[in-house]
């Protein structure tokens, strides 16, 4: 029997496949997590093109992927469960196709998401976690595969929110030309030249510099697991707090190592080595720009606002 309490939801990101069953928390305005998984499938491959386009192989292991978490999550026997998909499918020419197939998989039509209601279920997302309760004023950053999004809280609402072509995948396939080697000081530089040009163009505001800058995705998550490693401590023991000092530092190490090199960083999976160094370069840009030395990071992310939406929690 349904549990009329218990959700789940499955979010196809451009790097990963992501797994949420969830149900009200104790407390009002939150959410307990009862199972998540994460599958590294990269389905973006192709994602920078004029005309990007799903490959033959990307679908095919995306949809593997849905129907292996979709039978995990039922597990739980949720009221509903929703799969949403973003960057990847979103600008993809051939998204339809794959959706049909999902659709044809699993039974559940899966929502392609814009970039505005994408941006709108994080800031949702992270209005749930407890760390967040009491900031009035922030901005939130989302870094995944193939977009970055924006988004000003101000008391609870969202005063601005914007979703750029900037993610990790798409700028590696733009300006890396050979990723098995070393990231060069000029592919740096024009990486950060134009995610800066972009952010100013998009005309996104970062001042005051006061407002506290909270940081979600995959980029950050494996960021603070290979900080953590590095104390002798787990992600979740380790502070949220990251710092631009230490976010460049391990942006020099690792964008100076060929990529075999790179994959025997503790806590940094194989599949992720090729696009962090791009990563690290990106985020490096932003807060730059922003003129941040700091930025806090939440776990609460897109699959926590969409399971909001199913439970009916009001954004606080």
């Amino acid at each position: 029997m349904p549990s009329p309490e218990t959700v789940a939801v499955i979010d196809v990101g451009s790097n990963s496949i992501k797994l949420l069953v969830a149900r009200k928390g104790g407390t009002a305005g939150s959410i307990e997590s009862l199972f998540a998984e994460t599958i590294e499938t990269r389905i973006s491959a192709g994602i920078s093109r004029e005309l990007p386009s799903l490959s033959e192989h990307a679908m095919q292991a995306g949809c593997a992927t849905i129907s292996k978490l979709l039978r995990l999550a039922q597990g739980y026997h949720p009221q509903e469960i929703r799969i949403v998909a973003t960057s990847a499918v979103r600008d993809a020419v051939n998204g339809m196709d794959f959706t049909s197939r999902v659709n044809d998989a699993t039974g559940i039509e899966i929502e392609v998401l814009s970039g505005t209601e994408e941006a709108t279920h994080i800031g949702r997302g992270l209005a749930c976690d407890p760390q967040i309760a009491g900031v009035s004023r922030f901005i939130q950053m989302d870094l995944g595969g193939g977009s970055l999004e924006l988004i000003r809280f101000n008391d609870g609402g969202i005063e601005q929110a914007i979703s750029l072509q900037l993610g990790a995948v798409r700028l590696t396939e733009r300006f890396i030309d050979n990723r098995d080697l070393p990231t060069t000081e000029a592919q740096a530089a024009n990486i950060q030249r134009y995610v800066q040009a972009a952010l100013q163009q998009s005309g996104f505001t970062f001042a005051p510099t006061t407002d506290a800058f909270i940081v979600t995705g995959g980029a950050f998550t494996v960021t603070r697991a290979i900080l953590a490693a590095r104390e002798n401590q787990t992600i979740e023991q380790r502070s949220p707090v990251l710092l631009r000092s230490e976010l460049s530092e391990l942006k020099s190490e690792l964008t100076a190592l060929p990529l075999h090199e790179r994959m025997t960083t503790p806590h940094l999976p194989a599949s992720r080595a090729d696009i962090v160094p791009t990563a690290l370069i990106t985020i490096e840009a932003v807060l730059q720009l922003a003129e941040r030395q700091a930025v806090t990071h939440s776990f609460y992310n897109l699959r926590y606002g969409i399971a909001a939406e199913q439970l009916k929690i009001a954004n606080s």
